[in-house]
C-alpha cells in the first residue's frame, strides 16, 4: 500500500490516551510514536474481538476518561 492510498487519521487524544501513550513509550522506548499508536489500536481491537481483555470503563466525555490505576502505577515517568 502506498502512502498516498492510505487513510489519514487526524487524532486529538484525550488526557487518558496521552497517559497511555506515555506509558507505552516508557515500556517500548525503541518504538516511534506512530508505531505505538498502530500497535495499541491493533492489539486493543484484537483483544476486544477475541474477548480476552476487559476494557476499562470509558463513558461520558473523552476528556474525563482516566487511565486505569494498574497501568498508571506500573509505568514510571508517566504524568499522573
Amino acid at each position: 500500500m502506498t502512502k498516498s492510498s492510505r487513510t489519514r487519521v487526524d487524532y486529538m487524544p484525550c488526557p487518558a490516551a496521552v497517559q497511555a501513550l506515555q506509558a507505552a513509550q516508557v515500556r517500548y522506548p525503541d518504538s516511534n510514536l506512530q508505531a505505538l499508536i498502530d500497535r495499541l489500536v491493533i492489539t486493543g481491537l484484537s483483544a476486544l474481538v477475541h474477548g480476552k481483555w476487559q476494557p476499562p470503563s470509558l463513558w461520558g466525555r473523552r476528556n474525563r476518561w482516566k487511565l486505569p490505576d494498574d497501568l498508571l502505577h506500573d509505568s514510571p515517568g508517566v504524568d499522573a
